[in-house]
């Protein structure tokens, strides 16, 4: 796939260097993360994660129950990856310099 696009988005500087540092520690970059985040959104016809205010610790009992079931039923479904596939996934797809998402 071309990336003949340019995409740009308007945020904190503070934010920005926080995150290029986190994906950069991740073995990837700021851009790639967002080029992914399309990909996914795609693949899952919306956002692909819950968006949420909360942090774990203000969570419900109930809240987190539901979270919990959920994952459940992403186990069940096969929506998972184990960390070593994953690895293996990304370790393919930087070091072939593919850009279709993991």
């Amino acid at each position: 796939m071309a990336m003949d696009a340019t995409v740009q988005i308007r945020m904190s500087g503070e934010l920005k260097t926080q995150v290029e540092e986190l994906y950069r520690g991740l073995g990837t970059s700021f851009a790639e993360a967002v080029r992914i985040f399309a990909q996914q959104s795609l693949r899952d016809g919306g956002m692909p994660f819950r968006p949420t205010l909360k942090t774990w610790e203000e969570l419900t009992a109930q809240e987190i129950d539901a979270k919990l079931a959920r994952s459940e039923g992403d186990i069940a479904e096969g929506r998972l990856y184990s960390q070593e596939d994953l690895d293996l996934r990304m370790k393919e797809r930087f070091s072939h310099g593919r850009n279709s998402a993991v």
